[in-house]
């Protein structure tokens, strides 16, 4: 009889010291997962290991108790804090992998290429080019030296100006044109100069580049998150966001997509938009030298990916001060709004789904402030799709969210700067100040895209502008 009950209290003790070990293993993997995403502040980490420790150490406690009550307590609790870490470990784990994906050691950036000539050349292929004839290149293309290197061993001559070239090759069939994709697309569907039927592409290639992100971390720097449209041609969304984690301050400074300043890559003037068939560092230098400051990032926006993340998070709230029709069309793949459902915006807050949303960020025509009305249409969206993002309906479609995410952006900022970032914002909750400014001009017209026609334009307001400097200047230092 001894035995036997000697025998139950050793059982009891095997479950007891089993139940405990396999909490204090899904503990500790909870706060590895934690510790790997690197977001809480240190007095904050070492609180959660406290609090876990104390919380084993209790189900130990209680399960050591004779009485059944306790024991029944201490298997509650057990219970309770198991689901609640292997939850926790769950988040943080697809979190990590959607950074880790997101802001990796390089950046990979791929630039499709095309050599291009009049359609009156009788050469059909690359292979019956003489070596020892002249190729243009467009020299502000985006690794255009790569691509140098990839077509092959030939003679060739650098252009500041792609449209001087097409219109040679108008005059002689036996020009070349070598040029990135986007450029000529550019050219082609921005101004009425060129007609795409007299030229033909005798080769079409790809060109990545690889490039090292910078590691350092600062406490202070100025972030450039611009958007293009379901085209990638047209820059529409322009923000710098200038942010000092020591200070507590962020300064967001929204450019007008018509601004028209001067741009350092091919000397001369031009509006922010039409730099959109660029590579997104032509914007960045050009804000530079307009606003004499640095910026340290860039975050390229896909507007498309809009669509996917509003839709995924079952649409957003938006508020109009009034009523308005939109000029385009429910679509995201096409200017041409003849055939197609336009949106009826009311005024006061409603839902919108996808579709709806990107009409609205895209309307300007039918807005009191025109161009001034979309962007602060612009922010409210974004605002919106944080918002709904932080629900808990949006916590228990976590997958999905990310997904629509994944697509939505590229940037060169290395994953410490956003874990420094997200560690002040939990440390310092409620005491960053958040200013803007909104640069504003005169509109009028000029000659833009890419010097090739006269175009509607916003002349700088230079006061505004100087206090904007200042302003980002005071943050950074």
């Amino acid at each position: 009889m001894k035995n036997n009950i000697n025998k139950k209290e050793k059982i009891k003790k095997y479950i007891r010291w089993g139940l405990t070990i396999v909490t204090i293993i899904i503990s500790i993997l909870a706060i590895l997962s934690i510790n790997k995403l690197d977001i809480l502040p240190v007095k904050y980490f070492l609180l959660l290991i406290a609090i876990e420790c104390v919380i084993n150490i209790l189900i130990l406690f209680l399960l050591k108790r004779k009485k059944i009550i306790w024991f029944i307590i201490g298997v509650i609790l057990m219970i309770i804090i198991n689901i609640g870490n292997i939850i926790l470990s769950n988040y943080t784990q697809k979190t990590n992998r959607f950074i880790e994906k997101t802001f990796t050691e390089y950046t990979t950036t791929t630039t499709d290429y095309i050599l291009v000539t009049s359609s009156n050349n009788s050469i059909t292929t690359l292979d019956e080019i003489d070596k020892n004839q002249n190729i243009y290149y467009f020299k502000y293309s985006r690794n255009v030296n790569s691509a140098l290197k990839k077509l092959g061993d030939y003679k060739y001559t650098p252009a500041d100006n792609f449209a001087n070239i097409l219109t040679a090759i108008d005059k002689d069939s036996n020009n070349y044109l070598l040029i990135s994709k986007g450029d000529y697309d550019y050219a082609m569907s921005s101004t009425i100069l060129y007609n795409k039927d007299n030229y033909k592409v005798l080769k079409e290639f790809k060109v990545k580049h690889k490039e090292k992100i910078n590691n350092e971390i600062k406490d202070s720097y100025t972030i450039y998150l611009n958007g293009t449209d379901f085209t990638g041609i047209m820059r529409d969304y322009n923000v710098l966001i200038t942010i000092n984690t020591k200070t507590k301050k962020i300064l967001m400074t929204t450019i007008l997509r018509g601004y028209y300043i001067d741009v350092p890559a091919y000397g001369m003037k031009d509006t922010l938009m039409c730099l959109g068939g660029y590579d997104s560092n032509v914007s960045k230098e050009a804000i530079e030298k307009l606003l004499d400051i640095k910026i340290d990032y860039i975050v390229n926006v896909n507007t498309n990916s809009l669509v996917d993340i509003v839709d995924t998070l079952g649409g957003v709230e938006f508020c109009s001060d009034y009523s308005f029709r939109t000029t385009h069309i429910l679509t995201d793949n096409t200017y041409n709004d003849k055939n197609g459902t336009k949106l009826n915006v009311v005024k006061g807050c409603k839902e919108y789904n996808g579709l709806e949303a990107l009409a609205i960020a895209r309307e300007r025509l039918n807005l009191k402030n025109n161009e001034r009305g979309r962007i602060e249409n612009c922010q409210k969206i974004l605002m919106s799709i944080i918002k709904k993002s932080m629900t808990t309906q949006s916590l228990m479609n976590f997958d999905e969210v990310l997904n629509s995410y994944s697509n939505l952006y590229t940037t060169n900022m290395n994953r410490k700067v956003i874990t420094n970032l997200a560690k002040s914002f939990i440390d310092n909750y409620g005491e960053y100040e958040i200013t803007t400014i909104n640069l504003d001009g005169t509109d009028g017209t000029a000659i833009g895209h890419l010097g090739t026609q006269e175009v509607g334009v916003t002349f700088p307001n230079y006061e505004q502008v100087k206090e904007a400097s200042s302003k980002i200047k005071k943050i950074t230092e």
